[in-house]
């Protein structure tokens, strides 16, 4: 086997364009619970990374006359992000984005994984997933 070109330690970022950035900002830090990062420098009006465990999550102010290519299901591209969480936390935050008035898109527990669907104000598909068999 050869190696290969690129050996990676994990994903460093996502970075998604927005709609409205302040407003996306307050979803991903006050929803998400997502923190503005220390690790890289912030764009107010432009740009902000927020630290999700080693990775970050960048939020870019978009011209939404470019139109859309949302992560969502169907056609090529991007599907969607999803964060961790612990099994323990799982319905807790099931509930939380629901009293939220976040839109739950689909949301199943299987043996080995648990998945919410979830839009963010864009209408960009996220997910949050716990493991059970590995949080024991």
């Amino acid at each position: 086997m050869t190696s290969p070109i690129i050996n990676t330690s994990g994903i460093d970022h996502v970075a998604l364009s927005v709609r409205d950035l302040e407003k996306s900002l307050e979803f991903y830090t006050k929803v998400i619970g997502l923190k503005i990062s220390d690790r890289e420098y912030q764009k107010p009006g432009t740009e902000y990374f927020l630290d999700c465990g080693t990775s970050l999550i960048g939020l870019i102010q978009g011209n939404p006359a470019d139109g859309a290519h949302l992560l969502q299901d169907g056609g090529l591209g991007g599907n969607h992000v999803s964060f961790r969480v612990e099994t323990k936390d799982f319905d807790k935050f099931c509930e939380a984005l629901k009293n939220q008035g976040v839109i739950i898109t689909y949301m199943k527990k299987r043996e080995r994984s648990w998945s919410l669907y979830f839009l963010d104000p864009d209408g960009n598909k996220l997910e949050i997933t716990a493991w059970p068999l590995e949080d024991k």
